[in-house]
């Protein structure tokens, strides 16, 4: 019951998430037309030390609410104190850093950015912690519903400052005015009287600083390829790197939030149950894959159609970043569900011994493929330690559910081969048209591209479920919940 209960969860928070990385779609695309690449560089260099320091200082207090049986008012109250805390400390510490990164990328326009910016994490610091007790119910629709209000008001404030002014202004408006909305709303939701207190602060550090650290080296990793590309390759080749790896990732990232909430709350409440965990982790790895591949490879297969369509003349490189990093990032759905599952099994620290490795491999290749081999180099390195990190996490399988790397390919066998035979049959297609001229034309043209795609991926992978004797998995179980569907 509580495997189903996870994939339906996960299933119900990934739709409105999806609405979520619309909405991010369509603030990208109108942005990337009003700004310049050199303008999205400019902004991803304060984001990313936004992200850093926010990670150093990430107290995880959520995750380990969610994780007990039962939470007191105590708890929520000590949450909210250490949550102002940490949004006090994030806000300082890039007050501080600030000027000193503006005079070593030698631009003054990035300590304006990064004060402005510094308010965003103490807003963040003042939602209610009231929500946690959705997450610890399996209720996801209202975080949903938060980021949806959010994203929406400032995509509108963001478009009309980028129309009227044309600055990079418009970016940083864009995520402020999100954060305010989203931590006003909150209190709508989840209604919530702030006291501070710290009393059980002890006991939710202790679980959190192994999370803390998990977490401060993910960012690191996801980051650090950024600052390399700006200060070797330039601001614009920042801009053009970034937005593709944006959209490669787009879709993966709407997948990863829900599937992590989830994930980690139905694998709380599995603790000691090998076998359901075990059945309810390969469920969900299989709806995850069949779900993502076919977005990332056929992003990859249609990118040199698709992106001069959304971002106009201007973004040429990022179509090699899509080509090369959207596979990856799709593939990357298939160990999703071991960290959630490490966190449930309270082993964070196995994640920051996988971040670590992941650091110590990632950053070399990206500094020597970005200095030697320049724009392209980059992508390539980012792509082969993208494939090693995968292998590398789904190995923690046989540690904690005795399944093998092999077992989980296997297990995803039907959604690999039907991603595989779409992107060749959309590459084969593709030669074959005319080429068209005009943008309606070649709208409608990568539509239909786009449509036989979807309909070889879907037929593929209901015809080698059929041949595989219609076993009990992702598929039954989609067509389980249709049916209960058309029933009420």
């Amino acid at each position: 019951m509580i495997g189903h209960k996870v994939a339906l969860g996960a299933a119900l928070l990934t739709a409105l998430q999806l609405v979520v990385k619309f909405v991010d779609v369509i603030s990208l695309v109108i942005m990337a037309r009003l700004l310049t690449p050199a303008d999205f560089g400019l902004v991803a260099l304060a984001a990313s030390v936004l992200l850093i320091v926010g990670a150093v200082t990430e107290l995880s207090v959520g995750d380990v609410l969610v994780q007990r049986k039962v939470i007191e008012p105590g708890d929520v109250d000590t949450a909210f104190t250490l949550n102002l805390l940490r949004g006090l400390l994030v806000m300082f510490i890039i007050l501080a850093c600030a000027f000193p990164i503006a005079a070593l990328y030698n631009d003054h326009r990035l300590a304006l950015l990064l004060c402005a910016m510094s308010l965003i994490p103490f807003v963040n610091s003042l939602a209610s912690p009231a929500m946690v007790h959705f997450l610890h119910r399996l209720e996801y629709r209202p975080t949903a519903q938060l980021q949806i209000m959010g994203r929406l008001g400032g995509l509108v404030i963001a478009i009309a400052l980028a129309y009227g002014t044309g600055s990079y202004w418009a970016l940083i408006a864009n995520q402020f005015v999100a954060q305010v909305i989203s931590t006003c709303y909150s209190y709508r939701i989840a209604p919530y009287r702030p006291r501070l207190r710290l009393e059980g602060a002890r006991s939710i550090l202790h679980f959190a600083g192994w999370m803390t650290t998990s977490r401060i080296v993910s960012t690191v990793n996801l980051q650090s390829d950024r600052f390399l590309v700006g200060y070797i390759l330039g601001k614009a080749q920042l801009g053009q790197y970034t937005v593709g790896s944006d959209i490669s990732s787009m879709t993966t990232y709407a997948f990863a939030t829900p599937i992590m909430q989830t994930m980690f709350g139905g694998f709380s409440r599995l603790h000691g149950d090998a076998e359901r965990m075990r059945a309810a982790y390969l469920k969900g790895q299989q709806l995850l894959v069949m779900a993502v591949l076919p977005f990332g490879f056929g992003m990859s297969a249609v990118a040199d159609r698709l992106m001069p369509l959304l971002l106009g003349p201007n973004w040429d490189a990022a179509i090699s970043a899509v080509v090369w990093m959207a596979p990856v990032a799709a593939l990357q759905v298939l160990y999703l569900p071991m960290l959630s599952l490490a966190m449930a099994l309270a082993q964070p620290r196995v994640l920051v011994v996988r971040e670590v490795a992941n650091l110590l491999m990632r950053l070399p290749v990206t500094l020597v493929g970005a200095w030697y081999y320049g724009f392209l180099g980059a992508i390539i390195a980012r792509t082969v330690s993208g494939f090693a990190i995968i292998l590398m996490t789904l190995m923690l399988g046989r540690r904690f559910l005795r399944l093998s790397v092999l077992q989980q390919i296997v297990n995803a066998w039907r959604s690999l081969t039907s991603a595989c035979i779409m992107a060749g049959a959309v590459l084969a297609l593709k030669l074959g048209l005319p080429p068209m001229t005009g943008s309606l034309a070649q709208v409608v043209e990568l539509g239909l591209i786009i449509a036989a795609g979807m309909l070889v991926y879907v037929a593929t992978h209901l015809g080698l479920w059929w041949l595989a004797g219609r076993p009990d998995g992702a598929e039954r179980f989609l067509f389980g919940m249709i049916q209960r569907r058309g029933k009420t």
